[in-house]
């Protein structure tokens, strides 16, 4: 059997690797932007954290609506070699995620215009207060092209190219480094702005990206025969409804993934410095290794996309089967190995005994969570694939909210169950919450996919 699902796991990995560097290079950034704001001053570095915590769930769930770009334009990519006229509506699907991504444009910096209150609700200290609204301030101005960048990956990543990304994202995290540092500390005549200027730096980032994007595009030998640029396209309302309609449930999905960690923090907050760092430490960890599973099941939605668009059936299920048992493999190694390196991985964020001693009971219940999250997130995007998105809203909203954050806090914060366990708690709550994420989402698959012819 393993001999018949060899062919498309090669194919998935190859797809993958470009996502994961591409992953990497991401989190580089955000890496880069603290490190440098906290050469300025300790005050500078909270306004960063304080600033992308505040961010970071907006545009991801941007990114969530502009992904519904990729599974359209892979299942037309599928059967364009029957319907060559799928071209030309590939390249409209593109133009329409550009319209669409201008709609949310509007829609976020109409929101920013409250982010005063929020901030506010914060009691910050002036400066820090300040620094933080700056941040924003600036980011704000690189929204339009991040997300007219996803538009245009999507379109890339749905015809099968995933190296595009890795290169503009390799520009674009080597343009940061000293554009952080020109306005970061002043140079070359620029305005001092502390942490702050981390905004104004990831903004201008941004218009590097999608401008390296275009280029790409206007040059590549691959994307000559679809003409991107030759006819300008109109909006066409059922089009934009038909990608808000995919990706809506993506959106609403990653929407409750960024607030159910956000909030995870805000609540074992007032348990004190100790549990705060050592829920840090395994938040940290586990945001880098999920990037493995995660572009597997980026690169899952494409082939997925692919082949349902092709109407090849058999090859289909086989596709589906190859994925989850890269999900087993991957969440396996993942999981052997946090719990046996998690001594090791803690010794580089800290060395203070009370927090390594927490960060590694919590690292053993993350260790848990990796098999049912690489279940659950392979399952996703294979729904993204087939342009079936509805399951991702309510599934990620029962498991995460309900049973996930609730459980959490019971655990963690209350005696109802059992004394309360801290931040441990919430974790627990995570593993449960993902466990039943997985178990719905390969419930709902399998009916799914009896709708579908089997040859």
């Amino acid at each position: 059997m393993i001999n018949n699902l060899l062919p498309e796991i090669k194919h998935i990995i190859r797809l993958a690797v470009p996502l994961f560097i591409t992953q990497l290079i991401a989190a580089l950034m955000m890496f880069t932007d603290t490190v440098i704001a906290s050469r300025a001053s300790h005050i500078d570095m909270a306004a960063v954290s304080i600033a992308t915590g505040l961010w970071y769930p907006v545009i991801f769930t941007a990114q969530g609506l502009m992904i519904s770009v990729t599974p359209v334009v892979a299942q037309l990519f599928g059967s364009s070699k029957t319907h060559t006229e799928n071209n030309a509506e590939m390249v409209s699907t593109v133009y329409q995620g550009g319209y669409l991504a201008v709609i949310a444009t509007i829609f976020i910096v109409g929101l920013y215009q409250l982010v005063d209150i929020p901030v506010a609700a914060l009691n910050l200290e002036p400066e820090l207060n300040e620094k933080t609204l700056g941040y924003l301030g600036y980011v704000i101005i690189g929204v339009l092209p991040t997300i007219l960048f996803f538009a245009l990956r999507g379109f890339c990543e749905g015809v099968g190219l995933t190296k595009p990304a890795l290169v503009v994202s390799a520009i674009a995290v080597i343009a940061n480094v000293p554009l952080n540092y020109i306005f970061v500390f002043g140079y070359f005549g620029m305005p001092e702005l502390g942490g702050a200027g981390c905004g104004l730096a990831t903004a201008i980032v941004q218009w590097l990206s999608f401008i390296s994007l275009l280029i790409y595009f206007s040059v590549s030998k691959k994307l000559k025969p679809y003409q991107l640029f030759s006819h300008a396209q109109k909006p066409r309302w059922q089009s934009i409804n038909n990608l808000i309609r995919i990706g809506t449930p993506i959106a609403f999905s990653v929407f409750f993934e960024t607030t159910l960690f956000a909030c995870m923090s805000l609540f074992i907050a007032p348990l004190g410095a100790i549990a705060v760092a050592g829920h840090q430490v395994a938040y940290s960890y586990s945001a880098v290794v999920f990037m493995a599973p995660l572009s597997l099941a980026m690169a899952a939605t494409i082939r997925v996309g692919y082949l349902k668009g092709a109407q090849d059936w058999v090859q289909l299920r086989r596709c589906i089967k190859a994925c989850f048992s890269l999900a087993v493999v991957f969440g396996t190694l993942v999981m052997l190995t946090t719990y046996t390196m998690k001594d090791h991985i803690i010794a580089l964020y800290t060395d203070e005994p009370s927090v390594v001693a927490l960060a590694a009971s919590i690292l053993v219940i993350t260790a848990i969570y990796q098999l049912p999250d690489a279940f659950q997130v392979m399952s996703a995007s294979i729904f993204k694939g087939l342009k079936v998105t509805k399951p991702l809203f309510y599934i990620t909203f029962i498991a995460y909210w309900p049973i996930g954050f609730a459980l959490g806090y019971v655990l963690g914060r209350t005696d109802y169950i059992v004394p309360a366990m801290g931040a441990q708690g919430f974790w627990a709550g995570v593993v449960v919450g993902l466990t039943c994420a997985s178990l719905m989402f390969i419930v709902t698959l399998r009916k799914t996919m009896q709708r579908f012819p089997r040859h």
